[in-house]
């Protein structure tokens, strides 16, 4: 075969070999303590809600019921090779150059960020790819107009909406948000839409509905108060005058007003509501009053509350890292437990080559090129205001109705400075970047003298 007539999706697709190379070394992958968790619930058959269901589902169906937990990490970085390979062609076909396009998919599967979180065993991981897959769809409509109106592809992006509402408890902001978004795009074709929304629609019925019957799904999510809570902590830090006493006894309700000042930190809100002396419990009892008490104070204190929403999401839109935050990436080491999550390489010297590259990325002065997400979510915020303002790239907007939904999504709810939170992001990001390209290229074509007499 001509190498010139090499499909460019392999060489994208093979983009996926470093990921396996780090699951080789660190096989089965990165776990946290919400993993164990898990696979706690995987082994004794008894799920909860409160981790989104249908990933404890998803890795006990993969996992052989938690017997095996490499193989769902298999999945996923065979998952991320697949859809680099179909992004790939997707970008082709808006005009990106074949070179530039598997260029993309291998700075992605080099990352030292994106490989290692590809391997861990995080609800997010499959929300990224979901996320991902949804992107790639909205960007082949962009391109070829016509495919809003057939049937498959209609589907196909409303199983990875799907995906996005299933896995992850705010999921559904981003998908309500894009549909809303892509309602004003098609407005005067809303019947293209009525594909993907019943797809989306009918899939998280039946998952939510007979699947979580038959796998005896108890629980439920958890409560979206509880999200808005620290935005009630950064106000009475900053203007506790402000608090009714009525207030102030719901607060007590969960923990006393020392625990509320004493560990409240805007960067982190994971020691606050995890702390042992806080109760979430009158939560969910009495979820309305909770949802009101953080509707008065963001009315009577939005400043506070916003500064605070700026802080925690600092992550997102500064490259740089604050000397006194703790930015969160997979653990290091898998903790001790009891369920069979233990790390055991399958190569030691995937295990050195990759440990090297994790000792690199680490140190403090480097995370704005390795860790930070910023460093790709601003150039791709650039780039969707380039679309906007660029008449003959508007329709990029599409695929970016996603993305600007996720981000801010992501700024108004997250606890922490977390890369998993940002982890689709990051990777449409560098995809969205590359659609500037057609735009560059037609304007340097347009500005070269013409060799014609």
């Amino acid at each position: 075969m001509d190498r010139r007539s090499l499909p460019p999706w392999p060489l994208a697709a093979l983009a996926a070999i470093p990921v396996f190379v780090w699951w080789l070394g660190w096989y089965p992958g990165f776990a946290s303590s919400d993993s164990i968790d898990q696979f706690g619930m995987i082994q004794s058959g008894t799920i909860f809600d409160y981790h989104p269901a249908a990933h404890t589902l998803y890795m006990g169906v993969l996992s052989l019921g938690g017997a095996q937990p490499g193989i769902v990490t298999l999945f996923q970085l065979l998952a991320f090779g697949g859809l680099l390979a179909y992004a790939a062609h997707r970008l082709i076909a808006a005009g990106v150059p074949k070179w530039l396009a598997i260029g993309a998919a291998w700075a992605l599967g080099l990352s030292p960020a994106v490989a290692p979180t590809t391997i861990t065993l995080w609800k997010d991981v499959p929300f990224g790819l979901f996320f991902l897959w949804a992107w790639i769809e909205l960007l082949a409509q962009a391109v070829s107009p016509k495919l809003v109106d057939r049937k498959w592809p209609a589907v196909r992006l409303g199983l990875a909406l799907a995906g996005l509402w299933l896995f992850r408890g705010n999921g559904p902001i981003t998908v309500l948000a894009t549909l809303a978004v892509l309602a004003w795009i098609y407005r005067r074709r809303l019947r293209a839409l009525l594909i993907p929304l019943a797809t989306t629609a009918i899939s998280v019925a039946l998952v939510t509905g007979p699947v979580y019957a038959l796998a005896d799904v108890s629980g439920s999510p958890i409560e979206p108060a509880t999200v808005f809570l620290p935005d009630v902590a950064g106000s009475y830090n900053a203007e506790p005058e402000t608090f009714l006493a009525s207030d102030i006894a719901l607060m007590d309700d969960l923990a006393p007003l020392t625990t509320w000042t004493g560990l409240y930190d805007c960067y982190d809100s994971t020691p606050l509501l995890f702390d042992p002396s806080f109760d979430v419990e009158p939560v969910r009892a009495s979820p309305g009053e909770y949802r009101s008490l953080g509707l008065r104070v963001f009315l009577r204190d939005a400043d506070s509350v916003l500064g605070h929403r700026l802080c925690a999401a600092n992550f997102l839109y500064s490259p740089a890292h604050p000397e006194d935050a703790y930015l969160h990436r997979p653990p290091y080491d898998i903790a001790p437990n009891d369920v069979g999550l233990n790390r055991e390489a399958i190569s030691d010297r995937a295990f050195s080559a990759t440990d090297r590259l994790w000792r690199w990325a680490e140190v403090d002065s480097r995370l704005w090129l390795t860790w930070r997400p910023a460093i790709l979510i601003l150039p791709a915020l650039a780039a969707i205001a380039f679309f906007a303002i660029y008449p003959g790239k508007r329709r990029f907007l599409i695929p970016s109705s996603l993305f600007l939904a996720h981000t801010l999504n992501v700024a108004g709810t997250s606890p922490a400075q977390e890369f998993r939170y940002a982890y689709p992001l990051y990777l449409t990001a560098a995809l969205t970047i590359l659609l500037t390209w057609p735009a560059v290229a037609e304007r340097m074509s347009r500005a070269r003298p013409s060799n014609s007499p």
